[in-house]
């Protein structure tokens, strides 16, 4: 059942029955806004990560979408910068599949992200499987399916003469782990990166926020912002600002970063 639902939700991205079926869904989750109004900003995350893309993204720009689950974003992507050589990497073997035969101009990678060369394992859960990761999600009470994958860093995948615009970075608490296998394109090529970064998750990997932000604004001179902030050129935001973030309203899960050298 799980598995046919994300096949249909696959199929129907890039239609003109994608808009309707999200209508629908955000529709099914209404209660659960009306009795949590304190998380506004969580509820509408999806639909700003959707205008960073559209705004963001200039053909011929690459771009990279980690975590590509069912498509959307990369579907964006390709939308936006149809001249663009883009990679997508999506750990789970089925949906990376499904994105090869979807989109065959994509480079589609059936591997997961981190800072180092080797191979491990990946957990997921049928009913959840777009919170997948490289460690059992914090959240989860069931046993989580185990597959094996091979991890490489942006680094090696990336050609040296192909520059990277943009990148989308969701992985389940690994996102730092995977910046860091890619300081030779941050460097090189400045790229605007949109993350997620959830205390929880992070926690799970032993990640503080504090590293994570000091990686980005003062080892590689970026600056972060909320993504309403940067979708109508607000400030940055600080350190103290982000962490406050991922808590209890939590005003946000995701975040771009862009650099200000």
């Amino acid at each position: 059942m799980f598995l046919l639902r994300e096949y249909v939700g696959h199929v129907l991205i890039g239609t003109p029955l994608e808009r309707p079926t999200r209508v629908l869904r955000d529709l099914t989750g209404i209660w659960q806004q009306l009795s949590h109004p304190e998380l506004k900003e969580l509820y509408v995350e999806s639909w700003r990560m959707e205008q960073v893309i559209r705004q963001a993204v200039k053909d011929p720009m690459n771009c990279i979408d980690v975590g590509s689950h069912l498509g959307s974003m990369i579907s964006i992507m390709k939308q936006m910068s149809p001249n663009g050589k883009h990679i997508a990497v999506e750990p789970i073997p089925y949906k990376a599949n499904w994105l090869k035969r979807r989109y065959p101009e994509v480079e589609v990678l059936q591997i997961a992200l981190s800072d180092q060369e080797g191979e491990g394992e990946f957990f997921f859960q049928d009913d959840m499987s777009a919170r997948g990761g490289l460690l059992p999600h914090a959240s989860n009470k069931k046993e989580a399916k185990r597959i094996k994958v091979k991890s490489m860093r942006i680094d090696d995948i990336v050609p040296q003469n192909r520059p990277i615009g943009f990148m989308k970075v969701v992985a389940v608490g690994a996102e730092l782990a995977i910046l860091r296998g890619s300081e030779q394109v941050i460097q090189r090529d400045h790229p605007i990166i949109l993350f997620d970064c959830i205390l929880m998750e992070l926690e799970n990997f032993g990640v503080d926020p504090k590293d994570f932000y000091d990686f980005l604004v003062q080892k590689h001179s970026y600056s972060v912002f909320l993504l309403k902030d940067w979708l109508v050129n607000k400030e940055p935001i600080s350190f103290e600002v982000f962490e406050k973030a991922m808590q209890y309203p939590f005003q946000a899960y995701r975040f771009v970063a862009a650099y200000n050298g």
